[in-house]
């Protein structure tokens, strides 16, 4: 640690961080094969002393910090609601994160993690929306954010923030993204936008409206159980595994004779309790995902309340209509005029 704050200081003296720097720090670092919260103040410390872009910085800050959020406790790829809280305040610490680095770190995380809380990708994409307003920089590889439009850069940005998060979170869109989404649409109407922009926003907000939304992460010890698979149980450990697997259920069983006896003749694993609450949870979400494919008087006027606010269709608001169309099971009648318009 020592080591660190020495490099640190160094780079503020100097204003610049090299490649010598880089080798010393990856050595300290991962000496003990972890990054502890120290390590990790002080990679942060190190970043703001800095002025010049180094891919090989931006490779490590983002690599270290990663591996310190979601690897050193089990289970892997689990980003907690505590360790998302305090990335987003080291973050905010600055009015204008680095995109090589800080802003490349969130995104980092949401491509890594198995779950990441909602709020979390959507203080990402905040961020991301700023840089289509002002620019930023250039990024990990070098590719300039440029201010008003939105670039090649913003597209890698989007595409890993947006469909990050692995396959329980892909195309789980939530409201705050959706939201940041119209405004970037908004503030880039008319500029020369990169062509993926148009499908990724109607993709993106008709999935919004009309498919699974984000949700929250599971606290940490419900999501251990995933990873946790006991063979045998005592006594003692079934009391606990009952407890655990019907917290939800009906409490006159837990009086029930033939409930005890049923349970101790045939003992599930842990992971067999988890599996069938998997699947409880997988058709309950099958069954919101068919009512959400119906666009209710709510969601069509939270959509016409955004729609053409500036006083134009946009290109990329028509092919979110022309998606509505295509994929909802029932539309609101107060969206016909809008659909007229996209087909104009």
């Amino acid at each position: 640690m020592t080591d660190l704050i020495q490099i640190a200081a160094d780079i503020k003296a100097r204003g610049t961080i090299a490649e010598t720097d880089i080798a010393a720090i990856r050595r300290s670092l991962f000496a003990d094969g972890i990054v502890s919260r120290i390590e990790a103040d002080a990679l942060f410390k190190i970043e703001r002393a800095r002025t010049n872009h180094l891919p090989g910085w931006s490779e490590l800050f983002s690599e270290a910090l990663t591996d310190y959020c979601i690897r050193q406790e089990p289970p892997e790829g689990y980003l907690s609601e505590e360790t998302a809280s305090w990335v987003m305040a080291e973050i905010s610490e600055v009015k204008h994160p680095s995109t090589d680095a800080e802003i490349e770190f969130l995104i980092n995380v949401i491509e890594k993690a198995r779950e990441v809380p909602v709020s979390f990708s959507a203080f990402a994409l905040n961020h991301v929306k700023t840089m289509v307003m002002y620019g930023g920089g250039p990024d990990a590889r070098g590719r300039q954010h440029h201010g008003g439009r939105i670039s090649e850069a913003d597209i890698h940005a989007l595409e890993r923030i947006l469909w990050g998060a692995g396959t329980e979170g892909h195309m789980a869109i939530s409201r705050e993204e959706a939201e940041a989404l119209f405004a970037m649409a908004e503030m880039s109407t008319g500029a020369e936008n990169d062509d993926r922009f148009e499908d990724m926003f109607a993709k993106a907000i008709g999935n919004y409206l009309l498919g699974a939304t984000g949700r929250p992460v599971p606290p940490r010890e419900v999501a251990l159980r995933w990873e946790t698979e006991e063979t045998h149980l005592d006594a003692a450990r079934l009391v606990r595994a009952v407890m655990q697997t019907y917290s939800t259920a009906d409490w006159s069983k837990l009086r029930d004779r033939d409930f005890w006896a049923d349970t101790i003749r045939n003992p599930r694993t842990l992971a067999q309790d988890v599996d069938a609450a998997f699947e409880a949870q997988l058709k309950a979400r099958e069954a919101a995902e068919a009512a959400a494919s119906i666009m209710t008087p709510d969601k069509a006027a939270w959509l016409l309340d955004r729609i053409g606010r500036n006083g134009v269709m946009s290109a990329p608001e028509k092919a979110l209509a022309r998606f509505i169309a295509r994929n909802a099971s029932r539309l609101d009648p107060s969206l016909a005029r809008m659909m007229d318009k996209a087909e104009a």
